[in-house]
């Protein structure tokens, strides 16, 4: 491994990009991380932990790698001599090499509906170090072309990174039917404030709102509407436990106009009230 020396070169770097060595890393620090202008890629080699994802929690082992979108929540609950890397970057520095290519662009989604985490196996545990440790070099030595090396070595691992998820163990075979729900999971994450109906998001799509709701229970095993439910009550989860907005002004926000509303929405999805939920989770991230 590279030896974790800053260079002052990086300061042009490190607005918009972090690399650091999991054993280097506070794990008692109280951002660990959650800021929403970072994406995140961990690679684990060694030791164990726990990584909390939003509400789920997830074992970090070795030959895991994980991939944190900005908007989501996490932080680190347990380390036991954890090792690795972990690269963090925007989407500006992502998208600073912009190819235009429709697999590895960057609007507020990178991936899609992937999975938090993949297994690799020994066979290509060399291939994906290797490119981590490239990030790392160019990251610390900073000469000329670095941003450009990362940048592009980023969207390697992205590539990687989707080919190996199994997006739930369903593969999809239509190049459309990927496209099209690609564009809806972004459009999800985008504009679920506003749009609350699959008609309005099939629309956007130039299919139909049948159409939109078969390809998703073909796919995911869930309507159109449930997909967008989930992402609803989960913004509404996190205000919830993250921040101090009363019930009434995170309903606002999520663009439910009628409190009442608000609460008999989230109550029939989660099965308690708002303020139940929140007297139960609040602050469960410290964020």
């Amino acid at each position: 491994m590279i030896p974790s020396v800053m260079s002052k070169k990086n300061i042009d770097l490190r607005a918009e990009l972090k690399v650091q060595e999991l054993s280097t890393i506070d794990f008692d620090e109280k951002d660990n991380g959650l800021n929403k202008k970072w994406h995140s890629f961990l690679i684990i080699y060694g030791g164990s932990g726990v990584l909390q994802i939003d509400f789920e929690e997830h074992i970090a082992l070795k030959g895991k790698i994980f991939f944190i979108e900005k908007f989501e929540f996490w932080k680190y609950l347990k380390n036991d001599n954890l090792s690795g890397l972990m690269v963090q970057f925007t989407d500006s520095f992502y998208n600073s090499i912009y190819t235009g290519n429709p697999k590895i662009k960057s609007d507020n989604s990178l991936l899609g509906n992937a999975t938090p985490f993949i297994i690799i196996d020994e066979e290509n545990k060399l291939e994906w170090m290797h490119i981590f440790e490239i990030i790392q070099k160019e990251f610390l030595h900073n000469k000329e072309n670095s941003k450009e090396i990362i940048c592009l070595s980023l969207k390697i691992l992205t590539l990687m990174y989707r080919r190996d998820n199994s997006c739930k163990n369903v593969r999809i075979e239509s190049d459309r039917k990927k496209r099209l729900l690609m564009e809806f999971n972004k459009l999800v994450n985008n504009k679920f404030y506003e749009i609350k109906t699959p008609k309005q998001f099939a629309l956007l799509l130039n299919i139909t709102p049948n159409y939109l709701n078969a390809l998703c229970k073909e796919i995911y095993y869930k309507t159109a509407s449930e997909i967008i439910q989930d992402r609803l009550v989960l913004e509404a989860k996190r205000l919830l436990a993250h921040t101090g907005l009363s019930a009434s002004e995170i309903g606002y926000k999520l663009g439910f106009h009628d409190n009442s509303y608000f609460g008999r929405y989230f109550k029939k999805a989660v099965g308690i009230s708002p303020e139940k939920y929140r007297n139960a989770n609040i602050n469960s991230l410290n964020v």
